[in-house]
């Protein structure tokens, strides 16, 4: 079994990683992430529990989320690889809620500061290649990862990635014919 397919196994709602070239992927988790792949067994849960059975810890899953996110995040900046940016964008979702759920809500909001920028310009970049529902998922998405960043950051450049994104989400409804309020603040009950 070979690397992409052993990532496969754990991330089986990320179909698109399938497109992806992990030729370059190195982790000290190979060994884990290959056993775990053979073993039949599938999903992060799953792996999860694995990877405590032989030995890690929740932190070390964390540690392997975040290098295939970076892994991917590397491809699409260096190499312009459009094939990771679905699977980078879903794989950021997953990230986040496993992160948060998991105890390590710092590491999250150390990875939005750092790459929320890039995520904006991936889902800006499905959106014109989507149909108009898909695209404007993506872009609220992104709007949503981008107020989140102005609400929790005081840097000026949030401020402004936020405006950019709402102006973005606003041209995608102008242009598919949606209609409804982008709101300025999250819903904390969300």
């Amino acid at each position: 079994m070979d690397i992409r397919e052993a990532i496969m196994s754990v991330f089986p709602e990320i179909p698109e990683l399938e497109n992806v070239d992990f030729s370059q992927y190195s982790t000290p988790y190979g060994t884990v992430l290959v056993a775990f792949g053979e073993s039949g067994r599938g999903g992060l849960r799953e792996f999860e529990e694995f990877v405590e059975a032989s030995g890690g810890t929740k932190a070390d899953v964390g540690k392997f989320l975040i290098s295939v996110f970076q892994y991917l995040l590397i491809r699409y900046r260096r190499f312009n690889d459009e094939s990771v940016e679905v699977p980078t964008f879903k794989l950021f979702l997953t990230l986040k809620g496993w992160l948060n759920e998991n105890g390590f809500g710092n590491d999250y909001l150390r990875i939005l500061h750092s790459f929320v920028g890039y995520l904006v310009s991936i889902a800006e970049r499905i959106a014109e290649k989507s149909d108009c529902e898909m695209g404007a998922a993506y872009m609220k998405t992104a709007y949503f990862l981008a107020l989140e960043a102005e609400e929790t950051f005081e840097e000026e450049y949030f401020k402004e990635l936020k405006k950019k994104t709402e102006e973005m989400l606003k041209s995608l409804y102008e242009r598919c014919g949606v209609e409804g309020e982008i709101p300025e603040k999250r819903d904390r009950g969300c």
